[in-house]
């Protein structure tokens, strides 16, 4: 089930108060015509229907000494007064079923019921507790009866079921809300127990597509290191498309869904995003059709002639390095898809190149050789580990799943990069390396070398009937070790339960290896869920995070679902219709990670595309953040020589105010500082700034503003000092503290709700 929940908005009625004249013309589902309407609560309710009655009652008698109409005009006027009708598409049998439930218990709307069909499940939500339904006549004098008395009584008879509407309608909302949403949007934990993590959400221009292939590109510096810059391409995909700066003072936006054949991309320079998403133009100064891309993968001859086309449901996947290179050489691998409709899967083979920011070149490798996987579309790529190698043949990526147009797939491919000894030249292997034991498609999977020299392909969820919505989501984890000595990997696929996470049908997921701990990583973000639970309950998380621990021997520990907690939020955290979406892998530091949701969303059939909102995610370890404690006045008193310290205060919450890790500035840079910190998604608006009177030389005071910062926004000023901030706020900041603020009046508006 996927309901786009607004929480600051009240659900409104369609509740309706109506007179019918019934015999004059034909309009909507009956005979009869509309004389009066309404969809408010009306003090003078009473007059109006009398004055509308007697206005009918002037017509006929006019039509009847005009006309000499002997037709029988003193038919019944009927007075109704509707209850509330609601009609919700439902993801599956058992996602109706809940909501279903959740109608007739808790707001005891009886007469609802669900409409099953080929194609959809629709829950019915209706309730005749409030109805009112009656004749009323008009006589040839144009009196009424009953009278004008009986009348007034019952227009307040509707007021007040005009109101029980409300309530009904209200009480279903909070239901919804309550029983199937997690609407804490700060500082939540999201599982019970202390948090292992601490993770933030920075909001990015919406990419409105859903199914489309995307990958993030970091840039590396002069001394091959990775840089903070970033770039997001996103291929194809179905939607309406972002929001484009075309370099000009006017913003455009395609005005219908449709699919598309174009390349975006939205860049991270200096640590701040792009405001908007560009739309690449493909290089064609050469004639030649074939052209050589140099990639830190190989050398290969594409075909630029084939291009991408409009396209959905491919994927895509940064192929790894053999050798040091720059950011610039790497090559984007884009698989399969759908061209057309459900019996129009490909199989095609694209490799892409940036050349630079606003252009790239992308075509068809000349020479790919082995058994290519069949047509197909929903399924998944994964790039392998990186890795500097003299071998003849180097696995790059594995495909896994998808559906075939008929039907679900099972088959897992490996494509590598392989050297002609006759002619000296590189071309890609496609090679089948294993099957699932049951076919699966819109599933997500991610590679994670745990081992050295052995990645791991892990499967998660996906569905085995695409074209069936009660066919079940796979419950378990396919795990796959890939030995990168050999070509084609020998071992079984072993099938997992350990994982503790629910089955999901167009989720995502991707790695990350955590230092200096050696923590591998897996992130699992959106889809829908089902089971016999129906759908995401309150109690299920955004996001999942699954770690493992290498111990002092080099064995691999168990998985384990982490705890964490969400500690803020640049804006609304809105995670609605994050299904069919990418999460990438952005980048990796001491002690913390980032990813991206990029993409996403749900067609429907009666209210138009839901779209997914793209985030900024950024997961700090809680240990390198619980350092600070103990390191804190270690770094004031490393500070002091050019920056104003703070000496900790205890964490304590007393009258309205708790302990938050803030910034100092002088007070003239005070807003100036907070525009900055907003911008990077580092305030931490639950709280109000601080005024700080702090002692310099010889006993003098100073006067200095706190501003709250983000738990993240904390873990840079511990690991990486000033370094770890933009430019700007570099020039602004004099230190770092804790101190006693006072909450935010927006912060004690939603205390005091969750209390009441």
């Amino acid at each position: 089930m996927i309901i786009n929940l607004k929480t600051d908005k009240k659900p409104k009625t369609k509740a309706t108060t109506l007179l019918l004249l019934k015999g004059t013309e034909i309009s909507g589902k009956g005979r009869g015509k509309w004389i009066f309407v309404t969809h408010d609560i009306l003090p003078d309710l009473g007059e109006q229907i009398i004055e509308s009655l007697k206005q009918a009652g002037t017509q006929r008698l006019s039509l009847q000494t005009t006309m000499m109409d002997t037709n029988d005009n003193n038919s019944p006027i009927t007075f109704k007064h509707e209850p509330p009708l609601l009609h919700i598409a439902a993801s599956s049998l058992a996602a109706g079923k809940k909501l279903l439930h959740f109608v007739k218990s808790t707001c005891a709307m009886r007469e609802s019921g669900l409409v099953v069909t080929d194609q959809r499940v629709t829950v019915e939500i209706r309730t005749t507790g409030t109805l009112l339904c009656l004749p009323l006549m008009v006589q040839s004098d144009t009196s009424l009866q009953p009278n004008e008395v009986y009348l007034m009584a019952l227009a307040d008879m509707a007021n007040k079921r005009m109101e029980q509407n409300g309530v009904l309608l209200e009480k279903l909302f909070y239901t919804i809300q309550n029983e199937l949403f997690d609407t804490s949007s700060n500082n939540h934990s999201v599982e019970e127990g202390e948090a292992e993590f601490h993770v933030s959400f920075e909001p990015l221009p919406s990419l409105n597509s859903w199914k489309c292939a995307s990958v993030a590109i970091s840039s590396k510096s002069q001394g091959g290191e990775t840089s903070d810059d970033v770039e997001i391409l996103a291929f194809g995909g179905q939607g309406v498309g972002p929001i484009i700066d075309e370099c000009s003072n006017t913003t455009t936006k395609a005005p219908s869904c449709r699919r598309w054949d174009a390349i975006f991309r939205l860049s991270r320079e200096n640590g701040a995003w792009a405001k908007s998403w560009k739309r690449l133009s493909i290089a064609t100064e050469e004639h030649s059709e074939t052209v050589t891309l140099q990639t830190s993968a190989g050398s290969f001859e594409v075909n630029r002639k084939t291009l991408l086309g409009t396209r959905e449901g491919h994927t895509a996947c940064v192929l790894p390095s053999i050798s040091s290179s720059s950011s610039k050489d790497d090559g984007v691998a884009i698989f399969g898809g759908r061209t057309g409709g459900p019996t129009s899967p490909s199989n095609d083979l694209f490799l892409f190149k940036l050349q630079d920011d606003d252009k790239g070149v992308i075509g068809t490798p000349v020479d790919v050789r082995g058994s290519p996987p069949v047509p197909r579309f929903g399924h998944s790529m994964n790039a392998l580990a990186s890795m500097q190698s003299d071998d003849i043949i180097i696995p790059l990526a594995v495909v896994s799943g998808g559906y075939s147009g008929k039907a679900a797939l099972s088959c897992i491919h490996i494509l590598s990069r392989s050297l002609d000894s006759d002619t000296g030249k590189t071309y890609f292997l496609w090679e089948h390396i294993a099957d699932m034991p049951h076919p699966r498609c819109y599933h997500s999977a991610t590679v994670l070398q745990i081992n050295q020299g052995e990645d791991e392909l892990f499967v998660f969820g996906g569905m085995s009937e695409p074209d069936d919505p009660f066919s079940s989501i796979e419950k378990f984890v396919y795990k796959l070790p890939i030995q990168r000595e050999c070509s084609v990997p020998s071992k079984e696929i072993i099938i997992s339960e350990e994982f503790n996470i629910p089955e999901s049908i167009g989720a995502a997921a991707c790695s990350f290896y955590m230092l200096p701990d050696k923590t591998g990583m897996m992130l699992l973000s959106g889809g829908v869920q089902n089971g016999d639970s129906g759908c995401a309950s309150n109690d299920e998380a955004p996001l999942h995070i699954i770690k493992w621990k290498v111990n002092s021997n080099g064995a691999t520990l168990r998985p384990e679902r982490a705890r964490y907690s969400v500690t803020g939020c640049k804006g609304e955290l809105d995670l609605g219709s994050l299904v069919h979406h990418n999460m990438l892998n952005l980048q990796c530091s001491r002690g913390s990670i980032s990813a991206a949701f990029v993409g996403g969303g749900v067609p429907s059939f009666s209210f138009g595309q839901s779209f997914a909102r793209s985030f900024a995610v950024s997961i700090t370890s809680a240990s390198a953040i619980n350092n600070r404690e103990g390191k804190t006045s270690k770094t004031n008193t490393a500070r002091q020589g050019s920056q104003t310290t703070v000496g900790p205060k205890s964490k304590q919450t007393q009258n309205n105010r708790n302990v938050t890790d803030v910034v100092y500035v002088a007070p003239k840079d005070a807003k100036s500082a907070r525009l900055e910190l907003e911008k990077l998604g580092y305030f931490d608006s639950r709280y109000k700034l601080v005024k700080v009177e702090v002692d310099e030389n010889e006993g003098d005071k100073k006067i200095v503003i706190g501003l709250p910062i983000t738990q993240h926004c904390s873990s840079l000023s511990l690991s990486e000092g000033k370094e770890g901030l933009s430019q700007r706020l570099q020039s602004l900041v004099i230190g770092w503290g804790e101190e006693m603020a006072p909450f935010s009046s927006s912060q004690m508006s939603k205390m005091a709700n969750k209390a009441s």
